[in-house]
């Protein structure tokens, strides 16, 4: 990538973005056809390279932490070529300093928002499940990093921020404590929108987050975005972190999950669905303080 062309950094709004993207892709033989989706750090949009449909994305942001993210997902795509996990994820055909071109994978979205606003069939959430069980089970060489290296630090902080009270920091550092350096892989953002459906199967896209994490991580978000909209995800998740033991990670990674999605919540403006998810919200994170005094039982 030319010096000029690592310097672009646009709003992804901007038509000058969606123009640098075209232009950009076109240097290395991509046909962009559309846009996909933006957000405040990439603009990403479907393309074909020699015949092949590719998904393209176009870093608009110097931020630290997301040029971090995006170098720790190309590393992630790379152990997927040379080892790959047993699930279908897309694999990576071009990076530079901003761009980055991955085959396309077909499938429709388990949903579109952020957080489920109705049930979800039962065939579904179990291929989703079966999914996320299978990232867990892969183990790449070497291992994969841990994006959260402290879970007694996180802990302390969501504390801090009035997120978790004493009783629950107290217990919660205990189950951390008894989990000692047990670890698993999750994808580690499975949101509905990565979560793409097709032919009875489910491929996973975006890995900024994969990594290892203390058992049930996945299986704790997707509740945390799920559950309250669907009775059947829920009762799916309950029973497979019964079913393979996974109820102490999951009860710390709940809570900490819960935590940080009302914290999301509370700065955006007030209006209804603001507070239909708030209160969803206080609701797990009742749940959550059940398990972890149950767990410690």
């Amino acid at each position: 990538m030319s010096s000029s062309a690592s310097q672009i950094v646009f709003r992804p709004t901007d038509p000058d973005a969606r123009s640098a993207l075209r232009q950009h892709a076109a240097r290395v033989g991509i046909m962009v056809e559309g846009l996909l989706h933006h957000t405040d750090k990439a603009i990403v949009a479907a393309g074909s390279r020699d015949g092949e449909p590719v998904v393209v994305k176009l870093l608009t942001t110097d931020d630290p932490y997301w040029t971090g993210r995006r170098e720790h997902e190309l590393d992630v795509y790379r152990r997927i070529a040379a080892d790959p996990p047993p699930v279908v994820t897309p694999r990576l055909r071009y990076a530079d300093e901003r761009l980055t071109v991955l085959t396309r994978v077909p499938g429709a979205r388990l949903a579109d928002e952020r957080h489920l606003t109705g049930d979800v069939n039962g065939r579904s959430v179990d291929v989703v499940l079966d999914t996320l069980h299978a990232v867990a089970a892969w183990m790449p060489h070497p291992p994969l990093p841990e994006p959260i290296a402290d879970y007694h630090g996180r802990i302390d902080a969501e504390h801090a921020a009035g997120q978790l009270d004493d009783a629950d920091r107290a217990a919660l550092h205990q189950l951390v404590d008894a989990s000692g350096d047990t670890r698993q892989v999750a994808h580690g953002d499975p949101l509905p929108a990565n979560l793409l459906l097709a032919d009875g199967r489910c491929a996973i896209i975006d890995f900024e987050h994969c990594g290892r994490y203390l058992p049930g991580y996945d299986l704790a978000l997707l509740y945390t975005i799920g559950a309250p909209a669907s009775p059947t995800l829920a009762q799916a998740i309950t029973d497979r972190i019964h079913g393979h033991d996974l109820t102490v990670g999951f009860a710390v990674n709940l809570a900490l999950l819960v935590a940080r999605e009302i914290r999301l919540h509370a700065p955006l403006p007030d209006n209804a669905q603001k507070t239909h998810r708030l209160t969803a919200l206080a609701r797990l994170r009742g749940h959550a303080a059940d398990l972890i005094r149950q767990t410690r039982r």
